[in-house]
């Protein structure tokens, strides 16, 4: 008996032991799979064909792979979230470019190679600071060499029509505008009618624009500046560089030479000292070593050209008096780098880390900053990348409309935010006039964590929000928070804090036409809340999912969420640890619904893997349950061993 008593001890240690060091993803994914079973149906159900739309050129090969296994999502934002942590530009970009490869693309187009070795040479050199040329003359060499052509070989296969095309009509398919309101309906048909010969006349020709040119000259070009940043930095802060010094050796300029033919004092250049400095119009280049500034920045799109921006200290004040600015590429790379400071960053449309044909990346060190745009604002890409990088601070984001990590047509749109208790509201401008919210008004927001394309012509993109610590409030109205639209893919990651998610509908892990949605927080005690068709819900051959691992949470929502899935759509939450709490109003389909629909069905799985849980709805505590619908059900069981909570993995 002692022998048999022993053997017992050691395996039920092994098995505690087995359980603590079990991925939290592997208790999911064996508990989906056991509830599928239940149902009759295997994991290889959890998936979609691709011929129920015309494929078409700007499929993104990382939307079409999970769309063929959406639940992956779940790994793919893991692997989002890792490329993230620490905020490191290099492998942020990277991820970034990585997943912008489209469907059935070869090889990858890049800017033709220089020789970088030669970039300081055959430049007039003004100041006499080696550290401080040594930036300059990178700059110079980025903007002029990589950059510059890097653009022109992105829309060499357009004609002259065609670009103009791209910045013009193009344009307007993204933008909205409040007068349409009060139009009568004869008159927005009449719009739409238009806007849908716009898009037809784009797909004629969309295909031959090469973005791969500018997406690996502003990879490039945005770790090699960042560089250069940190350096002269690091020397500045340890005594061998004197900024006053610096900026007054310089050289005799002979009185027949022109300023602009040394370097730092091009046209369009400006280097400001450690004052409260100003700076109005169109730049390609800005340093500024300190003070509070103002930066009322303006672009001719008309004129595309390379743009680089940093400032090393100070509360500063961005202004955008026009579109593309504030970290904006407009068919060209924009870099903006804030080092320092409680800043306000003021963007109209395509501002605050916005690619449009293009690259736009705004790097903040720190500090409790203020971002405002309006549309495609806020780490939002279109045949391009836009990212939005913010270090620490507690920081405010509003904007109007598919903006905060929006991905459109070939883009990737992306915030990383690293710490700070933050606010992101999105939405409040543009009515919603289809009649999605019945009689209430209500706003469209596309926003954060968003993918969206232009059904039916052209695939959409991916947009995340990454989040890692800090008290956060997400707000939108319809259509947001890791969401989609149209073969694309939106992420928002919450790793740490004590969050609040709020929307009206098509949110919170929503896949709608045939694109996939997830919302992933890690760690805390959050409330979600929301009417309907969110809270993981996929529609329409789409796939939404919402997991929430760790922390006593609440989820309040009306009808189709909670595991529902709709016309042929998955809908999947899963939530691992914690007392959680769940009301519905509409019983009769949440929390595991899963209606019938065409040539098959839809799927609806809720599960709740630990915990003492309390429902008014259609679960119940320690139970398996099953609604009225073809293959739908939920799942609240002792899944993970209770030695295994006690394990916050991360």
């Amino acid at each position: 008996m002692k022998s048999l008593s022993a053997l017992l001890c050691l395996v039920a240690g092994a098995l505690t032991a087995s359980a603590q060091t079990t991925p939290d993803s592997v208790h999911e994914q064996q508990a989906v799979e056991h509830l599928m079973a239940l149902q009759n149906l295997r994991p290889s159900d959890l998936t979609f064909r691709d011929d129920y739309s015309k494929i078409d050129s700007f499929r993104l090969e990382a939307v079409s792979r999970l769309m063929r296994e959406p639940y992956g999502m779940i790994g793919f934002t893991e692997r989002l979230r890792d490329h993230c942590r620490g905020g490191e530009i290099a492998p942020i970009m990277e991820f970034a470019f990585a997943n912008l490869k489209k469907t059935n693309q070869g090889e990858r187009h890049f800017v033709v190679d220089t020789d970088e070795s030669e970039f300081q040479l055959g430049a007039n050199l003004f100041y006499n600071s080696l550290e401080f040329n040594r930036l300059l003359s990178r700059a110079d060499y980025y903007l002029d060499q990589v950059m510059a052509p890097a653009a022109q070989r992105s829309l060499a296969d357009l004609n002259a029509k065609e670009r103009r095309f791209v910045l013009a009509e193009f344009r307007e398919l993204i933008l909205e505008d409040t007068a349409d309101e009060t139009k009568p309906v004869d008159v927005l048909d009449s719009i739409q009618k238009v806007e849908e010969k716009y898009v037809e006349h784009f797909v004629e020709f969309g295909d031959r624009i090469h973005k791969d040119y500018l997406l690996q000259a502003g990879l490039d070009a945005s770790v090699a500046i960042f560089g250069e940043i940190t350096r002269l930095m690091d020397d500045i802060a340890g005594g061998e560089v004197n900024v006053h010094d610096m900026l007054t050796d310089t050289a005799i300029v002979p009185s027949r030479v022109g300023l602009t033919s040394y370097l730092g004092r091009k046209d369009g250049w400006a280097i400001g000292g450690v004052g409260n400095d100003r700076y109005v119009g169109d730049y390609a280049f800005i340093i500024d070593f300190g003070g509070d500034d103002r930066y009322d920045l303006s672009y001719d799109p008309d004129h595309p050209h390379g743009t680089i921006i940093i400032d090393l200290s100070g509360d500063d004040i961005y202004c955008g008096k026009t579109q593309f600015t504030i970290g904006s590429g407009c068919n060209a790379v924009s870099l903006l780098y804030d080092m320092g400071g409680d800043d306000v960053y003021d963007g109209g449309s395509f501002s605050c880390g916005s690619g449009y044909f293009g690259i736009g990346l705004l790097y903040d060190a720190g500090g409790n900053d203020r971002y405002h745009g309006d549309t495609h604002s806020q780490g939002a890409g279109t045949f391009g990348l836009g990212v939005l990088i913010d270090q620490g601070g507690s920081d405010v984001y509003t904007a109007s409309f598919l903006s905060q990590g929006c991905g459109l047509v070939e883009g990737f749109g992306l915030i990383v935010d690293m710490t700070g208790s933050d606010n992101y509201i999105a939405g409040n401008s543009y009515t919603e006039m289809l009649g999605l919210s019945g009689g209430n008004p209500h706003f469209v927001s596309l926003s954060q964590g968003f993918g969206y394309g232009i059904r039916p012509y052209t695939s959409g993109g991916i947009g995340a929000i990454v989040d890692f610590k800090g008290n956060d409030m997400y707000v939108t109205d319809i259509y947001g928070q890791g969401s989609s639209y149209w073969w694309s893919l939106g992420v928002l990651y919450d790793s740490s804090g004590h969050d609040q998610y709020v929307s009206y509908q098509y949110a919170q892990g929503a896949g709608i036409h045939m694109s996939l949605g997830i919302l992933f927080d890690h760690h805390g005690d959050d409330f979600y809340r929301g009417k309907g068709l969110m809270q993981g819900c996929g529609h329409d051959y789409g796939c939404g999912m919402m997991v929430d691992r760790y922390g006593d949470d609440i989820y309040h929502a009306v009808g189709l969420s909670q595991g529902g899935g709709q016309a042929n759509g998955f809908g999947i939450l899963i939530n691992d640890y914690g007392d959680d709490y769940y009301y519905v109003i509409d019983t009769h389909n949440t929390q595991g619904y899963g209606n019938p629909r065409r040539d098959f069905g839809s799927i609806g799985l809720f599960l709740d893997l630990s915990g003492t849980d309390h429902y008014v709805g259609n679960g119940t505590d320690n139970a398996y349950w099953q609604i009225p619908s073809k293959w739908g059900g939920g799942m609240d069981w002792e899944f993970i061993p209770p030695e295994a909570t006690a394990m916050e993995k991360e």
